[in-house]
């Protein structure tokens, strides 16, 4: 119960300065070779520590007693190997479900990257790779920009001028009646709209019956004069 990780084992716990440390192991007994198909041989155990989710407002490690196996047909291919678990992949630092979390900080709860590496104990990259990797499959779901009839459009200063660059700006697009932000698009010109219009069905187009416009002009020849759209 405390670890919550289906087919792991807790061996141990203990408490190394503030964070709590558990050893655990696969509860799996046996194993087959992926090669030839004959029962495996243990060859001993390798330790790997990776980062977990917090628990009681400490932070987490867990040291994983990986079983390693070989193949005792002196034939097969593959003669040794170490056991594998979607909880952890290989040469993680993070679990699965740290790696979710760290992105549901970031994405939902707008806590820098930073501060999600800093409290995890982690590298920026680890947090900003797990970001990347659980977030952009929730950007790309076609359902997450679904069933819009109110579409607001606005620009936004992205980036100020200085000495040697010019004020950038970008435009984002938001779906009004769920206040939900669908995509920020580099740019402010009427191809900005356009560009990211074009990329929709026309079921979806259908379905809009309002558009909310910043005052810019562009915008309004873009997207503002549809034919059933206000």
């Amino acid at each position: 119960m405390l670890l919550g990780l289906d087919d792991f084992a807790l061996l141990q716990w203990r408490l190394v300065g503030d964070e709590i440390e558990l050893t655990v192991q696969s509860t799996a007994d046996r194993a087959w070779c992926r090669s030839c198909g004959v029962r495996a041989l243990s060859k001993g155990r390798s330790t790997v520590v990776v980062r977990d989710v917090d628990a009681f407002g400490r932070r987490v490690q867990l040291r994983w007693r990986k079983r390693r196996w070989r193949c005792p047909e002196q034939a097969c291919v593959a003669r040794t190997w170490t056991e594998t678990s979607a909880a952890v992949s290989p040469r993680a630092v993070l679990t699965a479900r740290a790696r979710v979390d760290a992105c549901r900080r970031v994405g939902r709860e707008g806590h820098s990257v930073a501060a999600v590496a800093r409290d995890l104990g982690v590298g920026w990259h680890t947090v900003m790779n797990a970001v990347i990797d659980v977030g952009m499959p929730l950007v790309d779901d076609p359902a997450r920009t679904a069933g819009v009839r109110a579409l607001g459009v606005d620009e936004t200063s992205f980036l100020r001028a200085g000495p040697r660059r010019r004020s950038r700006f970008v435009t984002g697009l938001v779906d009004l009646r769920r206040s939900r932000l669908l995509d920020v698009v580099d740019g402010r010109a009427g191809s900005a709209v356009t560009g990211w219009l074009s990329e929709r069905d026309d079921t979806w187009l259908a379905a809009v019956e309002r558009v909310a416009l910043d005052p810019y002009r562009g915008y309004l020849q873009r997207a503002g004069r549809r034919p059933g759209c206000t």
